[in-house]
């Protein structure tokens, strides 16, 4: 179906279904397409009275499979439900985590850079839901109970479980905090690199439920609706200011101050907070140009980076990235669209859980057995736990 109108400039308008044409039928989102009307109309008199449409610069100015809304809208595009190739964003974040583990590479934490590769996209995804769509913070509760509670606390049982069973029992002033996700905060010694147990990667979840709080919070504002980004875009000149803060001055830095919310949470707010004003920027964004944010965004992972790079550049970089990875190189986003990219992200939540025990403990292991009993134990949670639960959960709550 075409909508037709007429601009200030006396240009004819054309938003078109993208997925009406038989070539790009089943890949969804629209296209707008400009033609000067004065130029054709002197260039074209006759056709013009006998009603024939204008065919003179006909240009093409956005043709996005992702967003519905033509490309030069007033308000934030609306991303469908499921995005193959950001599945595929989320694959290669958890990548990144298994090599940092299995076969690290010191001049780069890839690691981190992949942890930090899906808070950004967390910040698009829960903006998109919360600012956007207006999600009911029921709705939007349920489904990240359903996700993310029954491999959690899965996991939980059995790290905590084994330990009492060995001899190596934790208190419950250690449990209930990892339960809460606050044990980056409390206690505070032993801190959750040093309990002895292959929970410190809990850090990012911890991170991930207090940023869901957060943004939560934000929507029952009624003044700031509609400002949410300029609000993001504050709490993030905070956090890195804080960072400075932290960085500079050692005796109001906590230990691994890096990974408390209120640092590590600057690349999902930047990320919230950019989708919310991507749409004035998009349609002058040239493909080329999120792959170079990417490569901008990686020297801040260097052992030796000054705190800036961290701090302000790589959040930047890397939240303009993934809010623009609709515009980029077609082969990029088929790339992250194919099938084992793709798949990867949706196990990624139950890998990342379950590769930190084998990491922990792969020099008691054969080589190549960690890594690949990682991804093994991870898909048994995805399949047997997490995916079955969050269905039933979903279905009957």
């Amino acid at each position: 179906m075409e909508r037709w109108g007429v601009d200030s400039k006396r240009r004819i308008l054309s938003s078109a279904s993208y997925s009406s044409s038989p070539l790009n039928r089943g890949r969804g989102g629209t296209r707008t397409v400009i033609c000067d009307y004065s130029r054709a109309h002197r260039r074209f008199p006759r056709q013009r009275r006998v009603g024939y449409e204008p065919v003179a610069r006909v240009v093409v100015i956005s043709q996005s499979p992702v967003l519905a809304p033509a490309a030069r809208s007033a308000e934030p595009a609306r991303l469908a439900d499921r995005v193959d190739h950001l599945d595929g964003w989320r694959g290669l974040a958890i990548l990144l985590v298994l090599q940092s583990h299995f076969l690290p590479y010191t001049r780069i934490d890839t690691g981190q850079l992949g942890v930090d590769i899906f808070f950004c996209l967390s910040g698009l995804l829960m903006s998109n839901l919360l600012f956007v769509k207006r999600v009911p913070l029921k709705q939007f509760y349920k489904r990240r109970i359903s996700r993310i509670l029954p491999a959690f606390l899965m996991f939980v049982a059995v790290v905590y479980g084994v330990a009492a069973w060995s001899g190596h029992g934790k208190g419950w002033d250690e449990i209930v905090p990892t339960l809460l996700f606050l044990r980056t905060y409390v206690p505070a010694q032993p801190d959750i690199w040093n309990t002895g147990l292959p929970i410190g990667h809990l850090w990012s979840l911890n991170v991930e439920e207090h940023s869901y709080v957060l943004l939560s919070l934000i929507t029952l504002i009624a003044v700031l609706r509609g400002r949410e980004a300029w609000l993001l875009g504050a709490i993030s000149v905070v956090v890195m200011g804080l960072y400075y803060v932290y960085e500079t001055s050692p005796r109001f830095a906590h230990t691994s101050f890096e990974i408390r919310t209120e640092i590590a949470s600057s690349f999902l707010l930047v990320s919230a907070g950019y989708f919310l004003v991507r749409h004035h920027i998009a349609p002058r964004v040239p493909p080329w140009l999120p792959l170079v944010a990417l490569v901008v965004a990686v020297p801040g992972y260097s052992p030796s980076a000054h705190w800036w790079l961290s701090a302000i550049v790589s959040p930047m970089a890397l939240a303009f990235c993934v809010n623009h990875l609709d515009v980029t190189y077609a082969a990029v986003r088929r790339v992250l669209a194919s099938a084992p990219l793709r798949m990867m992200g949706i196990w990624s939540f139950s890998i990342y859980l379950w590769q930190q025990p084998f990491f922990a403990f792969k020099s008691s292991l054969p080589p190549g057995v960690a890594p690949v009993g990682a991804v093994l134990v991870g898909l048994a949670s995805f399949y047997l736990l997490e995916n079955p639960c969050r269905q039933w959960i979903n279905r009957h709550w």
